[in-house]
């Protein structure tokens, strides 16, 4: 650092609330290591029964995967938390979390009933800690995503931005670009989103990650190809640790019908902090066979079909694609 005045500045703003107090936690739960955060949380269990930031732990360490059971489980376990400490921010940020992933595994009719509970949670966790930014960022998304009749709302979202846009900059600009798409203003939304510097806040980081992957999609879907390819390089350039921008441009590669391209960019992302939350196996799988290494092929698909996380929409596909290989 150039000195202390520069170091402060940098600090407030890239400044984020950690989702646990203790420096090891938050870490694992940073990298995705979410069976070594779930040890750790039953560990602590095990001696303090009513811990809440275990109990938060062991619900979120169960996020990582779609199985309804442990999902289930992991409710209860959040429920357990929030009734044991009402004022901890954690608590209803880990119900946050498993309502959601419960959401992408119900039934439509379900999955809606579940939304204002999702939306219930994260108001609470951040009027309890407003620096908490992974609940800002998700609240601010469903209030876009939703329909007004369940409680969607720009306007609420907008106001969750204004919020910290003094506070939080950088935050706050991912939240316009988000914003800026809902309303259909695309190039506003790459401007803003490509200007995003997240410094160390890794919820920041994986909001920036998926918000360029969905823009991409956009793009893609518009034919404007160079376009996204730029847009994937900056994001490389700006995580080059991180699996998303590699997996992105190996999508890419496929959708222009370049499938010898994608298989090297989808190597590269398999060894890259994130690739196991992506779903780089099947589409690696996919790349193989459309270049006629059928054997290479049906490994992929094998270990795509073994991971704890898989997505279900993504397992039926893979399954049916390693099916009619024979």
């Amino acid at each position: 650092m150039l000195g202390a005045g520069l170091a402060l500045l940098l600090n407030s703003q890239f400044a984020h609330a950690v989702v646990f107090k203790e420096p090891q936690w938050q870490q694992l739960l940073e990298a995705e290591k979410f069976e070594a955060l779930e040890q750790a949380a039953q560990q602590r269990l095990a001696q303090t029964p009513d811990d809440s930031q275990a109990l938060a732990a062991k619900a979120i360490a169960a996020t990582a995967g779609y199985d309804a059971r442990q999902l289930d489980a992991a409710a209860k376990t959040a429920q357990q938390c929030v009734e044991r400490a009402p004022r901890e921010a954690v608590c209803h940020l880990a119900l946050a979390r498993v309502l959601g992933q419960q959401v992408l595994i119900e039934s439509k009719f379900k999955a809606l009933s579940l939304l204002p509970k999702v939306r219930a949670s994260l108001s609470t966790a951040l009027e309890l800690d407003p620096e908490l930014f992974e609940a800002r960022s998700k609240l601010a998304q469903i209030y876009l995503l939703i329909p007004e009749f369940l409680g969607g709302s720009v306007a609420k979202a907008r106001e969750l931005e204004t919020a910290i846009r003094s506070k939080q900059p950088e935050q706050a600009r991912l939240l316009r670009s988000l914003i800026q798409a809902r309303q259909d203003k695309w190039d506003e939304a790459e401007r803003e989103l490509m200007a995003v510097r997240v410094g160390n806040d890794a919820a920041l980081a994986e909001d920036v990650r998926n918000a360029y992957g969905e823009l991409g999609r956009h793009w893609i879907k518009d034919k404007q190809f160079d376009r996204v390819k730029r847009m994937y390089g900056q994001l490389q350039k700006d995580q080059p640790k991180q699996a998303a921008a590699y997996y992105y441009l190996a999508r890419l590669a496929q959708e222009l019908e370049q499938p010898a391209e994608a298989i090297p960019l989808f190597e590269q992302a398999s060894g890259l902090a994130g690739a196991e939350g992506l779903p780089i196996d099947h589409r690696l799988a996919d790349a193989l066979v459309a270049v006629g290494q059928i054997e290479p092929a049906k490994q992929a698909y094998r270990r795509y079909l073994a991971s704890k996380r898989a997505e279900p929409g993504h397992l039926k596909d893979a399954r049916k694609s390693l099916g009619a290989l024979g």
